[in-house]
């Protein structure tokens, strides 16, 4: 199925509902898909062809939405670039996908004017918020183009978008998703949609350059949902939204939900319409999910929670835990089976498989660590140019995702540390996760994260660098090798206990391991 579709079934059935709000303006599902197809057959008659990759350098807009369906009913593949990207990361992303057509608003055009000339292949270039001698301008280049529909065959397993990974390095990887695979996930998780019902609203403040934007805007299209639009989070914008709109569902990374909860405007706020928050795209500290039970609980703003675990290359979320499982409603003993739930990422979707495999391709049994893989329509086709990563990462018809977990007898996976984050503490393996969550639920830490550092003794132990909770007394060495020891195997606890004020993290709060090992990972002396 082409995901073009997702738009043309949708203005069929619900034409006069409002498809996007955002910039200050509100359209319909019938002007969206006039819109989608003027610009479409204005990039056709730019040369855009099928299989040619056109690239976005923007905040969250509509024209965003727009771009996304145009490309798909040409065929095209859609990038979406990190409007943070440096100049090398810029210059990395859009030559290795090959990028002819790029959209760009004025505010990052100074950093593609200085790389631009080593940039050849890129043939057009739009302008979208600004007018330049000499350049296309977006409503202008849209408007002149026809309206009728475009329609390109396509192969299931043909690329619609390039989404590159939000990791640690400066040459990120770009992560293959074809229209196979966003089907699977828009069609298996949502409900096509229905003009008898009352029209959901979801508020969309992640990046549309990371899956959870991305699908969040095709979800939202193909359920006949209102998508509003944040150009950018801001925890008093997104509040304000919910009130203004009468937003329904949310999708947030766990930073985003601490902030909200913290915002001045909370407490006051009607988020009556709110019916489910989804976090995820980072781990989520215990401390803060705690938080969010009590301040959501029926007895508060009574909304639904829920966890959503997954990776770009399996198009977004394999796992979930749902609203009933942050719903401490239940007898003392339920309850205290909830709590150690909220430190999973919930069950397995049921259009995928999500096994523990050992290194020798094993399925592990239940509560047995080992790496999460994947398999299903969802799994990526490979990463852009990157054949031996696509050889590690795809193999025996499982997706390897590099992270370490469990899945425990009721089908609850935890997740325990990143294969490359292991620590090898005299030949025993230790997961970071598990010992960051025991340190984060100590009163004195605000936040942890633990990494190896070598040593002659044992070939790596174990180091905590933490932030201190506000205003409390900063715990000892002894008292956190107590409290670790007794929650834990000793062997576990940290060697070395470091303070900061700050751990670095990237825009998805995700905290920079790569970052923590090169400052604070000198061997022990």
């Amino acid at each position: 199925m082409n995901t073009a579709e997702f738009l043309t079934i949708s203005a069929a059935i619900v034409p006069d509902r409002v498809a996007v709000a955002g910039s200050n303006e509100r359209v319909t599902y019938e002007e969206l898909q006039s819109r989608v197809n003027r610009l479409a057959n204005a990039m056709q008659a730019l040369g855009v062809r099928k299989g040619q990759n056109v690239g976005v350098m923007a905040v969250n807009g509509p024209e965003f939405v727009e771009i996304y369906y145009a490309s798909a009913a040409l065929g095209a593949t859609m990038v979406p670039l990190n409007f943070r990207a440096k100049a090398e990361e810029l210059t990395y992303m859009v030559d290795s996908t090959d990028v002819s057509t790029l959209f760009i608003q004025e505010r990052y055009f100074p950093i593609w004017e200085g790389v631009a000339a080593t940039m050849p292949k890129v043939t057009n270039v739009i302008s979208m918020d600004f007018e330049r001698p000499g350049m296309l301008s977006y409503k202008g280049f849209r408007d002149s183009g026809e309206d009728i529909p475009v329609f390109t065959d396509i192969e299931e397993q043909d690329p619609t978008i390039i989404i590159f990974t939000s990791g640690t390095t400066s040459l990120p990887k770009g992560v293959v998703l074809s229209y196979q695979a966003l089907t699977a996930l828009v069609v298996n998780t949502q409900s096509p949609a229905d003009p008898t019902s009352d029209q959901e609203v979801i508020l969309v403040s992640v990046p549309f350059f990371h899956i959870a934007g991305a699908t969040t805007m095709m979800s939202a299209v193909f359920s006949g949902r209102r998508l509003v639009i944040l150009p950018a989070f801001d925890p008093d914008q997104w509040i304000a939204a919910v009130q203004k709109e009468g937003v329904t569902h949310a999708f947030v990374v766990p930073t985003m939900l601490k902030r909200i909860m913290e915002a001045p405007t909370f407490e006051a706020a009607d988020l009556s319409t709110l019916r489910l928050i989804t976090y995820g795209a980072a781990p989520m500290p215990y401390e803060v999910v705690r938080q969010a039970v009590d301040a959501f609980a029926p007895n508060a703003k009574d909304v639904g929670l829920m966890n959503s675990y997954g990776q770009t290359e399996a198009t977004g979320s394999m796992t979930y835990l749902d609203p009933e499982d942050h719903r401490l409603n239940g007898t003392p003993e339920q309850n205290d089976k909830k709590l150690l739930r909220l430190r999973s990422v919930g069950r397995p979707m049921g259009d995928i498989d999500v096994a523990i495999l050992a290194p020798d391709g094993r399925r592990l049994p239940a509560n047995e660590p080992g790496e999460i893989c994947i398999r299903g329509d969802r799994v990526m086709r490979g990463y852009n140019k990157r054949e031996d990563d696509t050889a590690g990462a795809l193999r025996d018809g499982w997706l390897h995702t590099g992270d370490v977990g469990k899945i425990d007898e009721d089908g609850y996976l935890f997740i325990t540390g990143r294969i490359k984050d292991m620590i090898i503490r005299g030949g025993e393996n230790i997961g970071p996760a598990e010992i960051e969550q025991v340190l984060e639920d100590h009163p004195g830490v605000a936040e942890a994260a633990v990494i190896g550092v070598p040593d002659v003794e044992w070939g790596e132990i174990v180091k905590a660098i933490m932030v201190p909770a506000d205003g409390g007394m900063v715990p000892s060495t002894e008292d956190l090798t107590e409290y670790v020891k007794g929650r834990l195997a000793s062997y576990k606890a940290p060697a070395i206990y470091q303070w900061v004020s700050e751990l670095p993290r990237n825009h998805l709060g995700k905290v920079l391991k790569n970052d923590l090992r090169e400052m604070y990972g000198q061997p022990v002396s």
